[in-house]
């Protein structure tokens, strides 16, 4: 392949992703709204499901948040019933933050259709293509590549 093909199939593939984020964004808006919430807390209640329970101070420098913005954060997301604080076992100054299960399913209905959608698109891919998915996923969304983290 020539360098101006490769060029132009890594500019393409670099829009469409683009195409992708802001997609996502703006479905994730909708269905923050649609729950009576902003999306900031509804990205942190997205961080608390992938990564798990974490202290306030974890899921702040998650979340690009400062300390005490992420205490509003929890308080709105423990006030609707999204969360909940535990003492920390190994911090007694501190709490870990857990999401409660059956608001996340709440939460997971909004995704069903996205979810079925993905599915069928990635039908399409043999094993290999699925692993080379994979592999550019895991390596963008590696920590220290990305400013959220």
């Amino acid at each position: 392949m020539s360098r101006e093909d490769r060029a132009g199939i890594v500019n393409d593939l670099t829009r469409e992703v683009r195409k992708f984020i802001a997609g996502t964004i703006l479905f994730n808006q909708t269905v923050a709204e649609s729950l009576g919430m902003n999306s900031t807390d509804l990205q942190c209640l997205h961080v608390l499901h992938l990564y798990g329970a974490a202290t306030p101070g974890e899921l702040a420098r998650s979340c690009g948040l400062t300390t005490g913005g992420m205490t509003v954060v929890l308080d709105r997301l423990e006030k609707a019933g999204y969360v909940r604080r535990e003492p920390n076992p190994n911090d007694r100054r501190s709490t870990i933050v857990r999401h409660v299960a059956s608001r996340a399913r709440k939460l997971e209905a909004h995704y069903r259709s996205k979810s079925a959608l993905l599915a069928r698109v990635l039908e399409g891919y043999s094993d290999a293509e699925l692993r080379l998915i994979l592999d550019f996923f895991a390596r963008t969304n590696a920590p220290g590549e990305h400013g959220a983290d």
